[in-house]
């Protein structure tokens, strides 16, 4: 895998591996602990600590998750993304006594997807993650800040890595942050009208969150505060996953490729985007070749860049790259 970031991919550590066989893919940690309330909406299903600093956990992969969907035979490559924010916040809270009023913010998401790794087969991927907590900050008893590496295991195989730069902050500072008078989402907002839905692979306008077109390679974000993924649960500011969606969508659009996938992404966020305030996304092609391109991303309000960085997209309509499940062997994926 090429990566766009001096992250270092986990080494592999049998002895870690081998803890697939105490993880339990039966039922879902609970959902306040990945901060979710629809059970539906829980990737995780267990947890291990291996060391000072360093985990396993068990995530499973629905094949017909509403939003994530399967595509080209693949399972979506941002389901990393939200696997790496639910770990953060399921470590957070079990292994380093964050209490569950405090409030998270993700400064920064990295992720490197194999995308032959993705197939989705005929049962639910079922996901080993090799986790190391770094760069820990402490406040008293619990942590104030870290980061977390993850690697991404199937059948005992590493198909993808990633990374979660993680604040964690107390109700009273986040007080002091965020005005009592900050709209919430359970207030819902005039939003632009949408672009056509086939134009950015999607059947459905309730899943669109561009705009109509600004001006080449700009669109405004339409913040859906009544989506049942994006905003699982009322929030005061536009969820860092809404942000990636648009910037998958927007690459899509800028690039022609209703099909693509973000199979790497390196995005830092640096301010909270409003819901009551205009918002665009802006994607500008660095690289480009029939197969994949390499997508700048920014999204702005009012004049200030709230979250900028890089997105590899890979055009799964090039090649005919329709991706067959493997032969059974050992995976779990085979019918008995």
């Amino acid at each position: 895998m090429d990566h766009m970031d001096p992250i270092t991919m986990l080494d592999r550590v049998d002895e870690l591996v081998s803890q697939r066989d105490r993880l339990s893919f039966s039922a879902t940690v609970a959902r306040h602990l990945v901060h979710r309330r629809a059970v539906s909406e829980v990737l995780l299903t267990d947890w291990r600590r291996t060391g000072a600093d360093a985990f396993v956990c068990a995530a499973q992969w629905s094949r017909s998750h509403s939003f994530y969907r399967v595509r080209n035979g693949r399972h979506d490559p941002l389901l990393l993304a939200e696997t790496i924010r639910q770990v953060g916040l399921l470590l957070c809270h079990e292994a380093y006594q964050v209490p569950s009023e405090h409030r998270f913010l993700m400064d920064r998401m990295a992720y490197d997807a194999d995308l032959d790794g993705l197939w989705a087969g005929a049962a639910p991927a079922e996901i080993v993650l090799v986790v190391r907590a770094q760069e820990l900050r402490r406040r008293t008893r619990s942590a104030s800040a870290l980061r977390l590496d993850v690697e991404f295991l199937r059948d005992d195989a590493p198909f993808g890595w990633g990374a979660g730069w993680v604040h964690c902050i107390g109700p009273l500072l986040y007080q002091r942050i965020r005005s009592p008078q900050c709209p919430q989402a359970t207030v819902r907002q005039q939003q632009p009208a949408p672009v056509p839905p086939a134009e950015i692979g999607l059947h459905e306008a309730d899943d669109v969150v561009l705009g109509q077109c600004w001006q080449p390679g700009e669109w405004p974000l339409r913040i859906l505060t009544e989506h049942p993924v994006l905003f699982d649960h009322p929030l005061d500011h536009v969820p860092g996953m809404l942000g990636l969606e648009g910037m998958r969508q927007a690459s899509r659009a800028v690039l022609g490729w209703p099909d693509a996938q973000p199979t790497t992404c390196d995005i830092t966020f640096s301010r909270f985007i409003e819901l009551d305030e205009p918002s665009s996304v802006r994607a500008t092609v660095q690289q480009r070749s029939a197969a994949s391109a390499r997508v700048l991303m920014v999204l702005a309000q009012t004049g200030h860049t709230a979250a900028q960085g890089t997105v590899t997209i890979t055009n799964l309509s090039y090649g005919n790259p329709t991706l067959d499940a493997p032969p059974c062997s050992t995976g779990n994926h085979c019918s008995a």
